[in-house]
């Protein structure tokens, strides 16, 4: 019978954690202390640690309260994760007082380990919490063990340490930390035997989210004069800027400028105003607010700072890469069983840094490398690659274009060749099996984008490797035509296919421009073939549209004629066929839109005197050009980052303060005509006064009362005495 009282108030502690209902919870542990550490789920876990994983600090302070003392070396038990209350603590900083008891209650809370070799402190760093990491490895005394020691504690049993595992789950604020005290975990290799490096040079989305604000802050910088230091200050107090939710947002922006000892002050160069409205509107230009653009500014300088430290203390990348070392780290590989070696040459852990940083496109840590680590460029993987072949192999011209800036290091890289003795030339004819699934576009813009970075390595190799030979015997140029074969079929025959659909509309257009000269609104005069409304100011504008339809109708034909009649060489993709396409769609594109303006001029003329026939003739030419996206962009694509400055300064200059004075104005005109309505209202009443003789507005309020009491009987007038 008392077991299944036990059951049935076990079943409703449960619930209640489970409905938020915690007044119960500490009624019910209050009556039954034994049952704040008795299994209650099916994971095993007990009211202490469902409190503890709700997060509910309060909670779990008031069970600890209840529990007895006799019962602090059971706190030590774990659910089916093997985690102790500890372990569900560390993943919050808010729960660090319940942390604190906890301790307090059983130190050896914090070197237990659950079934994956996790201590709390590694569930804290899973989780990204700073300050109960702080806590913890305070209370363990890490900075006092030794790194054999130390090690124990911040790593898993797959190897995995708490580096590795904050910088997996993108805590860059924490891995900083933790790259900053605890260095010798650098070097150490996850499940995978990769280091901390390895693993951020392969999370490329980290890096993107940011980037764009990178690149502003540097600009930013240069534009303003601005130190390293000073940014950073103006970070630190974006820190409680963020805390300040109730303040305005020129308190906000001021404390980014007071006077700090570490960074001094933006206002002994008196331009502080100037700065935050210059930083506001570049962030502005990104889509970012002010204080969200902090923010991610604030990350990116965490991630550059963690990047640095990673660059300057690993040198694992440094194992048997030298050059005079690949024939010796190839033969050694060569006496390694076959399968093994097949299954490994893909492998992730087997590039340095350097390289996944390439392949993954992330410029900042090659930056770094180029930086602090410039020796990491002669440094060649298993295939006998230089960052040259990898960057022009993944197609990273940023990253190539960013090396060979190097005078230096340049003209040794441009004159390595891989185990096959390709040059870096040869690797433009080399691509990735994934690379076209990655940009999608047509066979022609595909082909010329290959020649012109044929042509860029080519002016960078100059004479050293122009005419070199690989083991199969082809020069680079060779190799190029032999593996774009297809690629270049394909692309003639796109182009074809698209000029000859631009040309029959070409020739369609043509046809009806020159059909409408014959047929102007309104006909001619019978008597002299004069037309009729030729005196009409919209009749010009028929004519002309129609003249300028018709002859770039014409020019669109000649030029795709001269297309279709070409022989289409290699040669011609990287420019020649581009150029001409690209000047008869916009002739093509032209030639309708004044098709369409003759159209709108045609019906003005005969629908006289009609607005709204006026607006809607005009209406097929915004939208045929607005519809047409592709051909828009070809047209208005040298025109796009330009446009951009202008709407950015066109809202900075001209919109916002007129938007500013137009609520101005808006709100004297709303005051004023308050203003006219309230003396009209008094003029009014005043007027009535007068002429009544009496108090108006007190007669209405002695209406109003006496409106349900029913008046007096007249009484006769008393006689008049004699």
């Amino acid at each position: 019978m008392a077991d299944n009282n036990d059951t049935i108030v076990l079943k409703d502690l449960y619930d209640a954690l489970k409905d938020k209902m915690y007044s119960k919870v500490r009624l019910l542990c209050r009556d039954h202390p034994e049952y704040v550490l008795q299994e209650i789920s099916v994971y095993n876990d007990t009211a202490l640690h469902m409190a503890a994983h709700s997060k509910q600090t309060d909670l779990v302070l008031d069970l600890l309260n209840i529990l007895p003392a006799d019962y602090d070396r059971k706190l030590s038990g774990v659910n089916d994760s093997g985690n102790t209350v500890l372990h569900e603590v560390a993943t919050s900083d808010a729960m660090k007082d319940a942390a604190k008891e906890l301790l307090k209650r059983n130190e050896d809370l914090l070197t237990a380990s659950n079934v994956l070799g996790e201590k709390p402190i590694f569930c804290a760093a899973r989780y990204g919490q700073t300050q109960m990491f702080k806590f913890l490895a305070d209370q363990m005394e890490l900075n006092k063990l030794s790194e054999e020691e130390s090690k124990a504690h911040l790593r898993r049993n797959d190897g995995t340490t708490v580096l590795h595992i904050s910088i997996a789950t993108e805590c860059f604020g924490l891995a900083r930390n933790v790259a900053r005290d605890y260095g010798y975990l650098i070097k150490e290799k996850d499940q995978n035997s990769m280091t901390a490096l390895q693993s951020l040079a392969c999370n490329s989305s980290a890096f993107a989210t940011a980037f764009a604000v990178g690149n502003f802050k540097g600009q930013f910088m240069e534009d303003n004069m601005m130190s390293e230091q000073i940014i950073k200050g103006m970070l630190e107090r974006m820190d409680l800027a963020m805390n300040k939710e109730k303040e305005s947002r020129k308190e906000i922006f001021e404390l980014f400028f007071e006077p700090t000892n570490a960074s001094g002050s933006l206002k002994a160069y008196g331009r502080a105003t100037i700065t935050v409205q210059k930083l506001a509107w570049g962030l502005f230009n990104f889509g970012l607010s002010p204080l969200v653009g902090l923010k991610k500014l604030k990350e990116r300088c965490i991630l550059q700072e963690l990047v640095k430290l990673l660059v300057m203390k690993d040198t694992t990348w440094d194992e048997c890469t030298k050059e005079s070392e690949i024939e010796e780290c190839s033969s050694k590989r060569k006496g390694q069983n076959s399968q093994e070696s097949s299954n490994s040459k893909n492998k992730k852990s087997d590039e340095s840094p350097l390289f996944l940083a390439t392949m993954f496109n992330i410029e900042e840590i090659v930056k770094a490398f180029l930086d602090y680590r410039p020796e990491a460029l002669n440094r060649r993987n298993k295939e006998g690659m230089n960052i040259l072949h990898v960057a022009i192999l993944y197609r990273r011209i940023d990253i190539f274009d960013m090396v060979v800036k190097d005078e230096v290091f340049v003209r040794r890289l441009v004159s390595t060749t891989d185990k096959e003795e390709n040059s870096i030339l040869h690797m433009v004819s080399q691509r990735r099996k994934s690379q076209a699934s990655e940009k999608m576009q047509n066979p022609a813009m595909e082909l010329r984008d290959e020649l012109r970075l044929f042509e860029k390595v080519k002016s960078v190799s100059k004479m050293n490797v122009s005419n070199h030979l690989n083991n199969d015997n082809k020069t680079a140029e060779e190799l190029f035509a032999a593996t774009n074969e297809q690629l270049h079929q394909d692309a003639r025959e796109w182009l074809m296919r698209t000029t000859e659909n631009c040309t029959i509309l070409s020739v369609f257009i043509a046809t009806v421009a020159f059909a409408a000269a014959y047929t102007v609104p309104g006909g001619p005069n019978q008597d002299t073939g004069i037309p009729i409304l030729h005196s009409k100011p919209f009749f010009l504008v028929f004519i002309l549209a129609d003249v300028i339809s018709l002859t770039l109708a014409l020019t669109s034909v000649g030029i795709f004629f001269s297309i279709l009649t070409s022989s289409f060489p290699l040669e011609n993709f990287k420019m020649y066929l581009f150029k001409k396409l690209k000047l008869g769609v916009i002739c093509l594109v032209v030639s309708v839109t004044m098709m369409a303006v003759a159209f709108g001029a045609t019906i003005v003329l005969v629908m006289t005197k009609n607005i709204v026939w006026d607006v809607v003739a005009f209406l097929p030419v915004p939208i045929f050009f607005l519809s047409c996206s592709p051909l828009r962009s070809l047209i208005l694509g040298p025109f796009r980052e330009p446009f951009k400055i202008f709407v950015v300064y066109f809202y900075i200059l001209v919109f916002y303060p007129l938007f500013m004075i137009g609520i101005l104005v808006l709100c004297l005109f709303c005051g004023l005509i308050y203003l006219v309505f309230y003396l009209v209202f008094k003029g009014l009443v005043w007027t009535v006064q007068r002429a009544c003789g009496y108090n108006f507005s007190s007669w209405i309020i002695g209406h109003k009362s006496q409106s349900g009491i029913q008046s007096p009987q007249p009484t006769a007038s008393p006689p008049a005495q004699v």
